[in-house]
């Protein structure tokens, strides 16, 4: 996976291909959703059609034939009303005029009204499949409620048809059962005599041109992210590049290794050279105390000679970068793991990466592939705590923050959701996320690691998140080395003669 990110680093022209292959899927994203959107508009236009072609021939049933009938009116009701003095058109004939009418004038849209029994003198309907099965489907339901809907259409257009069953009033009973042309002179009211299709169809290729300022916009930022990811991809090289470098350090680390192993010297040298080197790296107390607007203190332990954990205090202008971490387990291997973090966190420090979530994604790339070259199992939790302008922007997965303000109560913040462990995988950009804090007089930020929360009593009881958020609000009052030395000495007296068994690591800050 590492070389072939390497090839496609070295050949930007691919990359910008594959930009523009994924811009270019764009289009048929837009027509699927203008297709599905189409689907849902044309059967809500279907519907509400033929509803309202049935409610006019129920109107027209009730309230003009029925009246006629009733009252021994001069007006005929007749389906062939235009050759009758006087007559009107019986509702059967008005749908089936109202379908001619419908479908001259609209070109998108159709409406037939049809029936097995045409009266005598009329021209047999010629019914297809869907008709002949929506006319079963009624008949075999005598629900007037039912509906047969059916979509179709190729690529470039949908169409909806829907039919609705013609169901028998008393008006259409009384004028079928007497009329001298019908079919069908038994008919009953509820029964099925045809029925009514609607059919609209809808052009997607037309409507696709609706969206044009969404497709030109997307276009443009299109260019503008080809563009950014040719930064992008040349900020990559310059990691790379520093990453090979890193290989290189590591390389002459094992050749070392090697050479001392050969020349057979004691493992008890060997861990006192790994120990001097791991405190030599740390934050001096000159570095601490020339940090301005913040007050600094820190206090390490390490359980054997030479511990996991990590912290390390940057400032570059105003700003100021505080890590903290733990490499599982401790002694010599965990300890060359917390100097590799250590180097990699100073060199994307000193090439100005400030982004919190691109400093921790591409710090994690560069521990996995050392922790890949070196061959070890180790990995580790890690945060960092970024200040800038009375802002506190902390980033990573390790333990909880503890932020108690000069005024109000004590707040601890879970760093569970702001990253993903360092040296397990090597995209964890999905998982980094950041959370702001503000930080102003007086504030105070207690970081740590799971060896203060987990030290243990003599009788085997926990120090505790409870124990040391006691401990900060007793010795608050104080400035931050005051505060630190507080904390260690109660932890220190809850230890006792207990053996510790894991490094302790504390972090305190406190805004002038």
């Amino acid at each position: 996976m590492t070389s072939f990110w390497r090839q496609l680093a070295s050949k930007p022209i691919l990359f910008a291909v594959i930009v523009v292959l994924s811009l270019a899927f764009l289009p048929l994203a837009v027509w699927l959703d203008l297709r599905n959107l189409s689907e849902e508009s044309l059967r809500s236009q279907a519907t509400d059609l033929n509803q309202v072609i049935t409610d006019i021939r129920g109107y027209y049933s009730r309230n003009v034939i029925g009246r006629v009938l009733e009252n021994d009116g001069t007006a005929v009701p007749s389906h062939e009303y235009a050759e009758i003095p006087g007559g009107i058109p019986i509702p059967a004939t008005l749908s089936l005029e109202l379908g001619d009418v419908i479908g001259n004038r609209a070109r998108n849209l159709q409406y037939r009204f049809v029936s097995d029994f045409p009266f005598a003198k009329r021209d047999p309907h010629n019914l297809d499949a869907f008709e002949t099965r929506a006319l079963s489907k009624f008949r075999a339901s005598r629900n007037a409620e039912d509906l047969l809907y059916e979509l179709d259409g190729s690529v470039l257009d949908r169409r909806i048809r829907i039919a609705a069953p013609v169901v028998m009033g008393e008006t259409c009973v009384a004028c079928h059962n007497s009329h001298p042309e019908s079919p069908k002179k038994d008919w009953a009211v509820g029964d099925i005599r045809g029925i009514q299709a609607v059919m609209i169809a809808q052009p997607i290729a037309q409507n696709l041109l609706s969206f044009k300022y969404l497709l030109i916009y997307f276009a443009i930022a299109g260019v503008f992210g080809a563009a950014f990811s040719g930064m992008q991809w040349r900020q990559a090289m310059r990691f790379d590049r520093m990453n090979r470098q890193l290989e290189t350090a590591n390389a002459e680390i094992s050749g070392l290794n090697q050479k001392l192993t050969s020349e057979n010297m004691r493992l008890g040298a060997e861990i006192d050279i790994a120990r001097r080197i791991q405190m030599m790296v740390l934050p001096t107390l000159d570095e601490l105390g020339g940090i301005q607007k913040v007050e600094i203190a820190a206090y390490m332990e390490p359980a054997d000679e030479v511990g996991g954990d990590y912290y390390d205090v940057l400032q570059v202008g105003g700003r100021i970068k505080v890590g903290i971490g733990d490499v599982t387990g401790h002694g010599l291997e965990s300890g060359v793991l917390m100097l590799m973090v250590q180097s990699v966190t100073v060199a994307l420090q000193e090439r100005g990466v400030v982004d919190p979530c691109e400093f921790l994604d591409t710090l994690n790339r560069a521990i996995c592939h050392n922790i890949e070259r070196t061959g070890t199992d180790k990995h580790l939790t890690l945060c960092f705590l970024d200040y800038e302008d009375h802002k506190i922007t902390l980033s990573g997965q390790h333990e909880d923050v503890l932020v108690l303000p000069r005024v109000g109560d004590m707040e601890t913040v879970d760093t569970g959701d702001l990253g993903f462990p360092i040296g397990l995988d090597k995209d964890i950009s999905t998982f980094v996320a950041t959370h702001e804090i503000p930080f102003t007089s007086g504030d105070i930020i207690v970081l740590h690691t799971d060896g203060v929360t987990e030290a243990e009593s003599p009788t085997g009881e926990l120090f505790g998140m409870d124990r040391l958020r006691e401990s900060l609000r007793r010795h608050r009052t104080g400035d931050a080395k005051e505060i630190a030395q507080g904390i260690i000495d109660d932890l220190k007296h809850h230890i006792g003669t207990q053996k510790v068994h894991d490094d302790i690591t504390l972090v305190v800050m406190r805004h002038n």
